[in-house]
């Protein structure tokens, strides 16, 4: 329920918190520079967050709009205008093409509200290795 995207905790070699080794912890000395290693267990709890959803579904719906007394933008405007948002790139006509189809499937979803679809997109996009990870 938390609106942050860290945890804190009081980190020592003496003292360490066995939660944070099913997330692949920074060592006490690595505060400079860290090893990269892959860890599903930040993946599934990035993919699983209710936080992130709920936020998927707001940031879709300011991506949609167009402007006052403007229809929200189509489905391929919105898909180039979310990459940029969130992952700070332009879509490739492929990226584009694949996305459109998965909104297109979401949307044959039964009881669907018009919005999820998008926000699905979003959701998807957050889980993104170029969203997840700086370079």
């Amino acid at each position: 329920a938390s609106k942050r995207r860290s945890l804190y905790f009081y980190h020592s070699n003496n003292d360490r918190n066995l939660f944070l080794t099913t997330f692949d912890e920074a060592a006490v000395k690595e505060c400079y520079r860290r090893e990269q290693s892959i860890v599903p267990q930040q993946a599934l709890a990035l993919m699983n967050s209710g936080f992130d959803f709920d936020n998927a579904g707001r940031i879709a719906a300011r991506t949609s709009d167009a402007g006052e007394n403007a229809a929200p933008f189509a489905d391929a405007a919105f898909i180039r205008r979310a990459f940029a948002v969130m992952l700070g790139i332009s879509a490739a006509d492929g990226e584009v093409a694949a996305s459109a189809k998965a909104i297109e499937l979401w949307k044959k979803i039964p009881d669907e509200a018009a919005t999820e679809p998008r926000a699905r997109f979003v959701w998807a996009l957050m889980n993104h290795n170029d969203f997840v990870a700086l370079r």
